[in-house]
């Protein structure tokens, strides 16, 4: 049979069809369940039907009420017992769930978000939980929402935005706010294809840096600057590049300790990858003036980013990351990531595809680290004298 703790947990997964009606403006529709079948045994009869009345609104003034029947039993005989339980009115339903604080921030919060924005009216509908869920917070939403409204896609830092709400706000509080933006701003003012906030809405973001290293010191000689290794928004590199040093070699490694170990190159600069930064250089057009040499691991990924940089420079040349090295270093080859997607390596050329094939069908894996600097060297000046 029923307990309280049955009735109450029942109960409770109607309470977004409640939010939802009650938005809709329907009335209360009483919610009624059986009670099930009672013990036989009179003692524990009297005790289940003893805890379901001590919780019921007889006892307790409110909540579920018992709607009780007068059976006749050939074990028991006459007896008076509960069949069904009811909950009434909706101040029943919310007493019994102890939410009556939580539905009153409810309604009120619904009320200032319909007079601010009614065309939220739909997005209420689909998700009262989440107007519930920022209890406290929706008069600060609605301030952001409408300076957004008013000023789309602003290009400014979150912290720059003149709204009477704290930066940690807006940043602690993104996946309501885009959610709420999806549905107040034109397509138009959208980003569609960015899932980050602040690229979806215009809003600046702090910038993702390069780090170069000036394999001749040009800025030294150039300016009498003794800097050799700069990090750099990808902007400020393009015009670094374009405007000042307007190196002829570019050394793209993804290994740290290979990137600051980079020997001297005339007239040459070292990017480091880091698994990422290759993807920021599509802007920086002065790598289609230069000789492009990428040196990456020998596996799948290092593969799949040679493959990405050529789609972007056609003209890039690999390093060390061919037969010759995986055979000489052998020893330190080890297993990498589980790969099966040969469409990613549509940029590389016939004798890159042999190697890459054994890589996926081998799960191999080397590592730029275990190849010594006397061979970097060799094949470096090597491959730039045939550039």
């Amino acid at each position: 049979m029923l307990t309280p703790d049955d009735i109450l947990k029942r109960a409770s997964r109607k309470y977004r069809d409640i939010l939802r009606a009650w938005l809709a403006g329907a009335e209360f529709a009483p919610i009624e369940y059986p009670v099930g079948a009672l013990s036989n045994n009179l003692t524990e009869r009297r005790h289940q039907i003893e805890v379901l009345r001590d919780k019921s609104s007889e006892v307790v003034g409110s909540g579920y009420a018992l709607l009780w029947d007068t059976v006749n039993t050939q074990a028991l005989g006459k007896q008076t017992i509960p069949r069904r339980v009811l909950i009434s009115t909706l101040d029943d339903y919310l007493e019994l769930l102890r939410r009556r604080t939580e539905f009153s921030n409810f309604v009120a919060d619904v009320h200032k978000i319909r007079k601010k924005f009614p065309s939220l009216e739909g997005w209420m509908q689909s998700r009262p939980q989440d107007v519930i869920e920022h209890q406290g917070k929706w008069d600060d939403l609605l301030l952001v929402c409408d300076y957004f409204v008013k000023h789309p896609r602003p290009h400014v830092y979150i912290r720059e935005l003149p709204i009477p709400v704290h930066t940690k706000f807006i940043e602690s509080n993104q996946r309501i706010l885009r959610d709420l933006f999806d549905v107040l701003l034109p397509e138009t003012v959208i980003n569609q294809n960015e899932q980050d906030f602040n690229s979806r809405f215009g809003l600046r973001d702090k910038p993702s840096l390069v780090r170069i290293r000036l394999l001749e010191e040009q800025l030294e000689w150039q300016y009498g600057m003794r800097v050799d290794d700069l990090s750099l928004p990808v902007d400020q590199l393009a015009h670094l590049l374009a405007e000042h040093i307007k190196p002829r070699r570019i050394l793209i490694v993804e290994n740290l300790t290979n990137f600051l170990s980079l020997p001297k190159t005339p007239n040459g600069i070292g990017i480091f990858g880091g698994g990422f930064a290759v993807h920021l250089l599509r802007d920086v057009q002065w790598l289609n003036h230069c000789d492009v040499v990428y040196w990456g691991d020998i596996d799948a990924h290092g593969f799949e980013i040679l493959s990405d940089l050529r789609g972007l420079f056609p003209h890039v040349r690999s390093l060390m990351m061919d037969r010759e090295t995986l055979e000489t270093y052998a020893k330190y080859v080890v297993q990498g990531v589980a790969h099966n997607r040969l469409d990613r390596f549509s940029q590389l050329t016939e004798t890159e595809m042999l190697v890459v094939q054994d890589v996926v069908e081998h799960n191999w894996r080397l590592e730029q680290e275990h190849i010594s600097q006397d061979y970097v060297h060799i094949r470096l000046r090597q491959l730039l004298s045939n550039g």
